[in-house]
Order: structure tokens, then sequence, then C-alpha cells
């Protein structure tokens, strides 16, 4: 990711078609310019598919507006809302499971001797100038880039995603891998790995390494290994390590070259963070652990202080992701305290009322007064639509829902709504009017969500006119200029009190005492704003007016002239 709000972040295209958009599993985008389902990529015959999904602001490849599919190429730029990616892999990296990380010993020919430490502290930040000046700007740019990119990362996987990517991109190695230390269990638990892609062939009794490109995946029966000497001398002692096995290999006294033999250069430095208890101080959470051949590549000490840098920033950026996961579960347990609470409010007081009918319509029985058991019936009769109507409106608030849109004549669907509350109208003496405009053309809507939304408005307007007195008018119109329809439900009802105005749409709130359960009209700011839409209010002691804005116009609806039902 080039730009937007998930810059700095990589996603691996999975061998099966991927949808890229904000209710993407695969690549979730926080961009709020784009769709929920933006565009889709499909692999085929080694190759990816790009293809838009009719998204509002469209899809761009390089700067060119795509309206049919497009076989990508590596480094093509695609652009969806306000973010830049950018389509191409790691060449000959492979993405290895953090089951396949092994911490060797001497066994495995891992033993190491250490060369030169760095202590792991603030003055770390602080790096000799070496010569020449380009390699210092090179890593003054690449701690840039990396606190750049941290900054917006609240996961911890996705910080050690960033951190191991950008460590492979800019230091030389064959193989790394990010340990973090189990808080439970005190044990070194590897959570990402990487390796040069690399296999060998065996050529007149010599083995010669060819590196290869384009995979993406390690055999689950391949191991990395570590050295285990080297990982806990750097979390016992909290300081950097550059070390070497060819100080302490025996092979060396029969002559053998360095290059024929399997000899590693490692680079390992702590991950440290603060403490989040009440003592003070820092703690080692983990380490990042790099290595090479020594025929490939030999490290050395700025290196080393690149890399502990690195670890510093890696930690700061862990600890607060670990911090924002902590705030965001107490939200979220705040929000259900608050749902819970709420709720059995609003059951209670129904399972009250249900249980008063069933008493009265028991008394009429047990009497044989039949107008008593109807006058009872009536009463948990309207329970049950309360019951019914608080089911619905959980659901809808509570489940992402993309809206199926269609072509609908809203005289249709209003006409529907009108015929459901005439019953409850006539009850109460309370007129109920639509004024719809003769020419209105179909509009591309969810009919089961926006009906839901014209319902909850007029059960709400139902509740704050005066009975004998009422009146309920539905207005809607469309606005050719503005390519929208609006939709007015005007009560001339007591109006709502204006310190109550600006909370009208949040969650649990009602100003109906306990008649309300809080959740009508948050139901249906969120269902218009699936929309792409607009809910507003204005109220007076004359009444109140709730105005509904829906756009007349998506990309995604192919034939405007098809309309849902027929109009009355």
């Amino acid at each position: 990711m080039l730009q937007g709000p998930d810059k700095g972040r990589r996603f691996e295209l999975p061998d099966a078609p991927t949808l890229v958009g904000r209710d993407s599993r695969q690549i979730p985008l926080t961009d709020n310019t784009v769709s929920r389902r933006h565009c889709e990529l499909l692999p085929s015959n080694g190759n990816w598919i790009l293809n838009d999904l009719g998204s509002a602001n469209g899809t761009y490849i390089n700067g060119a507006r795509v309206d049919r599919r497009y076989t990508l190429k590596p480094g093509d730029q695609i652009r969806v809302g306000r973010t830049l990616m950018v389509f191409g892999a790691q060449p000959g990296v492979l993405r290895a499971s953090s089951g396949n990380v092994s911490l060797a010993g001497e066994e495995m020919g891992m033993d190491a001797s250490i060369m030169h430490t760095v202590p792991s502290n603030e003055d770390s930040m602080v790096m000799a100038v070496p010569e020449p000046a380009a390699a210092a700007m090179s890593n003054l740019k690449l701690l840039y880039q990396l606190n750049a990119s941290l900054g917006s990362s609240f996961n911890v996987d996705q910080v050690l995603e960033v951190v191991m990517d950008l460590v492979f991109e800019h230091v030389q190695a064959d193989r790394g891998i990010i340990m973090l230390i189990n808080e439970e269990t005190n044990e070194v638990v590897p959570k990402i790995a990487r390796a040069r892609e690399e296999h060998t062939r065996k050529s007149d009794g010599k083995d010669e390494v060819d590196s290869v490109a384009g995979s993406t995946k390690i055999s689950p029966n391949e191991k990395i290994h570590a050295s285990r000497t080297i990982i806990n001398h750097v979390i016992l002692n909290d300081e950097g390590v550059l070390s070497s096995n060819a100080m302490a290999d025996q092979r060396f006294s029969k002559g053998k070259s360095v290059h024929d033999l399997g000899i590693r250069s490692a680079l390992c430095v702590p991950i440290k963070a603060r403490k989040l208890d009440a003592q003070e101080g820092d703690q080692v959470i983990g380490v990042i652990y790099i290595d090479s051949s020594v025929k490939n590549y030999t490290y050395s000490p700025d290196q080393l202080r690149l890399l502990t840098a690195i670890g510093l920033q890696a930690g700061l950026a862990i600890q607060n992701a670990r911090l924002y996961q902590i705030g965001l579960q107490g939200e979220r347990m705040a929000a259900i305290g608050e749902t819970t609470a709420a709720l059995s409010h609003s059951i209670k007081n129904i399972l009250q009322a249900l249980r008063g009918g069933a008493d009265v319509v028991e008394m009429g029985f047990r009497s044989g007064n039949l107008p008593q058991a109807s006058k009872g019936w009536g009463i948990v009769d309207r329970n049950l639509r309360k019951i019914f109507n608080l089911t619905t409106n959980l659901l809808a608030y509570s489940r992402p829902r993309e809206p199926k849109l269609e072509p609908v004549n809203l005289k249709t669907l209003i006409n529907d709504c009108l015929e459901l509350v005439a019953a409850v109208a006539n009850e109460k003496h309370v007129m109920v009017v639509a004024d719809v405009d003769r020419d209105m053309p179909a509009i591309p809507l969810d009919p089961d969500g926006i009906h839901q939304v014209i319902m909850n408005l007029l059960s709400n307007a139902l509740d704050a006119v005066v009975p004998d007195k009422g009146l309920i008018r539905v207005v809607c119109r469309y606005e050719a200029n503005q390519r929208r329809s609006t939709i007015e439900v005007i009560d001339n009802g007591i109006g709502i009190p204006p310190p109550m105005m600006p909370h009208i749409f949040q969650l649990f709130h009602s100003t109906k005492g306990n008649r309300g359960t809080g959740l009508g009209l948050a139901v249906a700011k969120k269902i218009v704003e699936e929309h792409e839409g607009t809910i507003s209010a204005k109220s007076s002691p004359e009444g109140s007016t709730f105005t509904v804005r829906l756009p007349a116009y998506h990309e995604s609806i192919a034939d405007p002239s098809h309309t849902h039902g027929p109009a009355r």
C-alpha cells in the first residue's frame, strides 16, 4: 500500500479469487472512500485478473479507469478511492509458517560464537555515521519509512509483517524470524518467518545453489533453524548480537574453505517495550533474528546498530497495538454491558405488559366475558408486535449488510407501509396519508431495508401524535437536478425536546421513556447510510419532520426501467 489509511501494509494474495474492499477478509481496506465490494482479483494461468465490481468511485490502473477485466503486470499501480497500491512480489522471498521454525544448537551446526554486541537502549537510536555517507542516509530513510508504516498499525501480526518485510527489503538476509515471548509460559514463540528461495542441485559432485523467484510457500517438512545460543543470550542480556559459527567450527581443522561449508553470519536483537503493569522500566518481549551464509554476505557492527534500532521501533509499535486492543476490548465490554442493560429494561417492560394482557384474557375466559378477553388479547397482540420490532431492529443493527439494490417504485413501497400501520392508526383515530410525485421514477434501493426505515419512522410518528387529533403525512419527491429522491415523514405531534435532538440517532437513546427501545432511529440511520444516503430531523412543539434522501443513480444497476412491483 503506497497511499491511503493502510499505507505500508502488505497483503499476500491467496491462490483463490480475492475480494478488495471494506468487507473483504483477504484485503480489508479501512479507506471509507472504497466500496464494501470494490473489485476482485482472479487467478488465471499464473496471472492475476482485476475486475471492478461496479464500485462507486471506480478502479484505476496506472491512472486510467478500467471498466472491464484487466490482466495485471508486476509494477502496476492500482487506485481505489484514496488508496494507491502496487501489484508485485518480493523476489525470491518465501513466506514461511511459524511452525517451520526450529531453535537448534551444535547438533544442527548452529552453535555460534558471539563476535560483537550492542546494548539495547535509547542510545542505540544514535548510530555512528559510516562511510560512505550514503549508507547513513539509507539507514535513516529506512527508520523513517518504518516509523511511518507502523504509525497506523494497530494489530500485532500486522506490525510484525511490516517489520519483517522492511528488514528483508533493506538488509541482506537468507532467513529471518521474529519471535515473541509468551507471557504465560515464558517461552519464545516464532511468529513470522521469511527465507530466500533457493534449491540445491547436484553438478559434478558439487552442490550449487540457484535462486528461484515466484514461490510463496515453504514445504511443511522444511525447517528454518535458528541458533538457540544466540537467542537465549539476547533475551537474558538484553543486547543485540552479531555472531558467526565460523569461530568455533571444528571443520576448519581440516583446512576446508569457509565457502565450502554452511557457515552463517547472524544478527539478533531484542524487541523491547514498556511494562504494562505498575512496575517501571522496559522488558524484552521478543527478538528479531536474521542470518546469511558467509559466502553470500557477512554482517557488520553498523548493521547490528541498525537492526537494534528497528527492534526498539518494533517494540513500541507492538505495545501500542496491544494497548489499542486492550482499549478496544474494554469499549466492547462496556458496549455489551450497556446493550444488555438497555435490552433487559425493554424486554422486562414488554413481558410485564404481556403478563398483564394474559391475565385479562384469563379473567375473561373464567367469567365467560368475551369482550374482556378480547380486550386482553389486544394488549397481548400489541406487545407481540413490540417483540417482533425489537428483534428485527436488533438484527438490522448488529449485522453488517450490503444493500441488495434493485429499481423500486417508492409509491408502491410507501403504500405497503401505510397498509401495515392502518390498524393502529384507526385504533388511535389518526389520519395517515401519502403524497407522492406522479412521475416518480424507479430508483435503486434495497426494498426490505427502506421498508424498515419507513416503518420505524411511521411507528415513531404514531407514538408522537395525540389520539383523535393526529395527522401523519408521508411526502415523496424526486429532485432531478440532485439525482435523488426524498421521503419526508411529517407529524403534528408534541415534538422532540431541543436537548434531545443531538442524540436521537444514537443507539438506545429514546424520547419515549419506558415505551421505547432506542433502536428504531439508530437502525434507520444505519440502513440509509448503507444506501449512501442521509437522514435528518427537525422538530418544534407543533410536530416533527424526518427527511430521508436517497441517491437515484448507482452504476451497479444495469436497467433503470425495471421496477419492483406495480405503481398504485
